[in-house]
């Protein structure tokens, strides 16, 4: 006997009603997945290198680096002339020596959020610290009693190259990837020495470690030395800088 023609359509082409609800839900997933993906300033299926794949696997630090890339252009526009070549300049050196040094997520973000910071200033004119030389602010009177003049220097990565050329003429191993504090001791009469300390990271080999180093413009000083987060304070940095690296 023939059996009955069933109307009932095969299992694989059941489908699963969607209620408006499960319809909202799904386009914000997909919405969710493509800005997280597009949120970083570079094209993330393009990412090279492992600081950019680093930044495109975490949406909040993808996030950081197109609000940076804003934050860099509102200030390049504010900026004046000679603000724009230096700006340029700091921004490199930000890249190579304070972001790409980075290892996980949250230095990263720690990254960005500083420099993001300090690019909301919108300056007209970029430029370091004043020079003080009175003694009236904490941090610029030596271990000695005497008083110095001291400039913190705006861009910490500046003398990146010229701290690792210091090392290998002196050859000590390893190199400095990255500064988080710069100063300079100038003598205080136009064309005189200027000394330069800086809290930086030295690596040697797959070690890293915080150092104090220091050089200077004239007369060869130079010294470096290991570090704890409290010699990073900007009167440690003074007294190492001015005993190691100040003067003829």
């Amino acid at each position: 006997m023939t059996q009955p023609h069933s109307t009932r359509p095969p299992a694989y082409a059941l489908k699963i009603r969607q209620t408006p609800a499960m319809k909202l839900l799904f386009t914000l997933g997909l919405a969710t997945l493509w800005t997280g993906a597009q949120a970083a300033s570079f094209d993330c299926n393009k990412a090279v290198g492992t600081t950019e794949r680093l930044i495109c696997s975490d949406a909040e630090t993808s996030a950081l680096d197109g609000k940076l890339r804003g934050a860099y252009e509102t200030a390049l526009a504010a900026t004046d002339a000679y603000g724009k070549k230096e700006l340029t300049k700091e921004q490199r050196n930000w890249i190579k020596y304070a972001r790409d040094i980075c290892q996980d997520s949250a230095c990263l973000q720690q990254a960005y959020t500083t420099r993001i910071a300090m690019l909301a200033r919108n300056e007209e004119h970029i430029a370091d610290g004043e020079v003080y030389s009175d003694c009236k602010l904490p941090g610029n009177q030596t271990v000695s009693g005497e008083c110095v003049n001291v400039v913190s220097i705006r861009d910490p990565n500046s003398r990146v190259e010229s701290f690792n050329q210091s090392l290998a003429y002196q050859k000590h191993s390893g190199r400095i990837i990255g500064c988080s504090r710069l100063i300079d001791l100038p003598v205080g009469v136009a064309g005189s020495n200027h000394s330069f300390g800086g809290s930086c990271v030295l690596q040697e080999g797959t070690q890293r470690k915080n150092v104090r180093i220091c050089n200077d413009d004239m007369f060869g000083h130079f010294q470096v030395e290991p570090s704890t987060p409290q010699d990073a304070s900007d009167k440690r940095l003074v007294d190492f800088t001015y005993a190691q690296c100040y003067g003829g």
